[in-house]
């Protein structure tokens, strides 16, 4: 395994689990002051934040078990 392809792709799993998280917390604000009537605005980010996130983690697992 190319461990400088791992490092990329860990790097922007991050990038997009902090985007979503970005839009999630924009949703939650746009909900709570009444600007939208729709959850979806808030739960749909936070799901594809959540999926990064896991692909994050097994990226950085797996760049631990060839580390050694």
């Amino acid at each position: 395994m190319n461990l400088k392809r791992e490092e990329l792709k860990k790097k922007i799993f991050f990038i997009l689990y902090l985007v979503f998280f970005a839009l999630t917390i924009a949703g939650a604000i746009l909900y709570l002051t009444h600007k939208v009537n729709n959850v979806g605005y808030t739960v749909i980010p936070m799901l594809i934040g959540m999926v990064f996130s896991m692909l994050y983690r097994n990226s950085k697992k797996a760049i631990e078990e060839n580390k050694q």
